[in-house]
């Protein structure tokens, strides 16, 4: 994962992920999964909880795709 979203993650405050949920639910590829607003906000709290403990236990986060 980037520097730059696992900051983001880490510093993000609970109303600013529900806030990013909504543009990010609206992709094709989200929408074509149906996957709503409250679904995302949720993925992107979990991740953020993951992120901070990464940094609290002075680790990272990596991401795996496949296709």
């Amino acid at each position: 994962m980037s520097d730059t979203l696992f900051d983001a993650l880490v510093r993000a405050a609970e109303d600013d992920l529900v806030r990013f949920a909504d543009p990010w639910s609206k992709t094709d590829e989200l929408r074509q999964i149906q996957v709503g607003v409250e679904v995302a906000a949720e993925v992107l709290k979990g991740l953020a909880g993951l992120a901070q403990h990464a940094q609290a236990s002075d680790q990272r986060l990596y991401c795996w795709w496949a296709l």
